[in-house]
C-alpha cells in the first residue's frame, strides 16, 4: 500500500504512539507526557518560561473518516474550545496562501513534457476512465506527474467507504472557522508543497505508476483498500501498537521497491517531526494551553514527534 497518496490527498494521513509517563522515571524540569483514555489523544504538562503551568494537547487525526469517530469525547471538545492557541499541520493563513497560488500549482510542466508519453496503453486507459474522457486526459497530461497522483488519490479511497468530509482535520478547521478563530501551522506551507511535489520528473512518474497499479491490478486494489481499512479500524479502536506495526511494514515495503522512498519518508516524517518537536517545546515555554490536531502517523514509532521531544529533553 502506497501511503504517499494519502499525503497527496489530505496534505498528509496517519497514525501514532506514546508512552505513559511514570513518576518514578520523571526528570525534574521536564514535562510529562500522558496518553489519555480518549482516541489518539495525548497531553503534555509542563511549565512555561516563568514557571507557570503549561499544557499542550495533541489530537492525532485521520484524514479520512466516517460517523464512527463522532461525537468526540467531551475531554477533547473542552480542550479544543478552551485552548489559548490552536495548531494544525498548515495554518489558517497557509490555507489562504494555498488558494492564492492554486493557479501556479495547476500550471503545465515547464519543460513541456507530456505524462502520457511515458505511460502504457493500460495506464492511459485507467486515467481515461477516472478522468472521464480522452479530452480530459489530454488536458491533464501536460501537468507534472505529482498533480495526477494527487487527483488519483480521491478515487483510490472511494471503495474504502471513508470520506475526507468526516476527517478530523476538516472538523476542527470548520469548528475554528465558525468560531472566528485562527490557528497556527506546525509546517510552513512550502513544507507541505515539498511533500506533494517530491522528486524530479522521473521519480514523480514512478510514483504515479505505482499508484496506478492499484487501479490496474485487482490484487493491488484489494490490498490498497484493505490496508486503509485496517488503519482506520485500529485508529477507531485506539490501537497504537497495531498502527505502528502497519506503518513500519508499509514503509519497509515501499523502501524495498525503490530507493527514493527512503528519502521520501525522511521528508514526510523525521524532518517534519523534529521541527514539530521544536514547536511544541516553544509552546510549552510560551505558557497557557495549546491544542494541536495533526495526522496520527507523526506521533508514532522511533522517529515520532515524541521521540524527538525526549531527545531534546523536553519530556520524560
Amino acid at each position: 500500500m502506497k501511503k504517499r497518496s494519502l499525503f497527496a490527498f489530505a496534505g498528509a494521513v496517519m497514525l501514532a504512539v506514546a508512552v505513559l509517563s511514570c513518576a518514578s522515571t520523571d526528570v525534574p524540569g521536564r514535562a510529562r507526557l500522558t496518553k489519555t483514555p480518549q482516541r489518539m489523544f495525548w497531553r503534555i504538562d509542563g511549565t512555561d518560561a516563568k514557571g507557570n503551568p503549561s499544557t499542550v494537547y495533541i489530537q492525532g487525526t485521520f484524514h479520512l473518516g466516517d460517523e464512527q469517530i463522532y461525537p468526540l469525547a467531551q475531554e477533547v471538545q473542552d480542550a479544543f474550545l478552551h485552548a489559548d492557541r490552536l495548531a494544525g499541520e498548515i495554518s489558517s493563513k497557509g490555507y489562504e496562501e494555498l488558494t492564492a497560488i492554486a493557479p501556479k500549482l495547476s500550471a503545465p510542466n515547464k519543460e513541456g513534457k507530456i505524462v502520457t508519453d511515458y505511460l502504457s496503453a493500460e495506464e492511459k486507459a485507467v486515467l481515461v476512465t477516472l478522468l472521464g474522457s480522452e479530452a480530459a486526459l489530454a488536458q491533464a497530461s501536460v501537468l507534472d506527474p505529482w498533480q495526477l497522483t494527487t487527483a488519483l488519490a480521491v478515487a483510490l479511497y472511494v471503495n474504502t467507504g471513508l470520506s475526507a468530509e468526516y476527517g478530523l482535520d476538516n472538523a476542527f478547521i470548520a469548528s475554528a472557522t465558525q468560531q472566528g478563530r485562527t490557528w497556527e501551522g506546525l509546517d510552513e506551507l512550502q513544507v507541505q508543497l515539498d511533500v506533494m511535489t517530491f522528486g524530479d520528473y522521473d521519480t514523480q512518474l514512478q510514483m504515479l505508476k505505482d499508484t496506478l497499479k492499484a487501479f490496474i491490478d485487482e490484487k493491488e486494489a484489494e490490498k490498497s483498500v484493505d490496508f486503509t481499512k485496517k488503519l482506520y479500524k485500529n485508529y477507531v479502536s485506539d490501537n497504537v501498537r497495531a498502527l505502528t506495526r502497519l506503518f513500519n511494514e508499509s514503509n519497509a515495503e515501499e523502501e524495498g521497491s525503490a530507493a527514493f522512498y527512503k528519502d521520501y519518508h525522511e521528508l514526510v516524517y523525521a524532518k517534519r517531526n523534529e521541527d514539530w518537536a521544536r514547536d511544541i517545546t516553544a509552546y510549552l515555554e510560551k505558557g497557557g494551553t495549546t491544542f494541536i490536531f495533526a495526522g496520527t502517523a507523526h506521533w508514532v514509532g522511533d522517529d515520532s514527534v515524541f521521540s524527538f521531544l525526549r531527545k531534546m529533553g523536553t519530556i520524560n
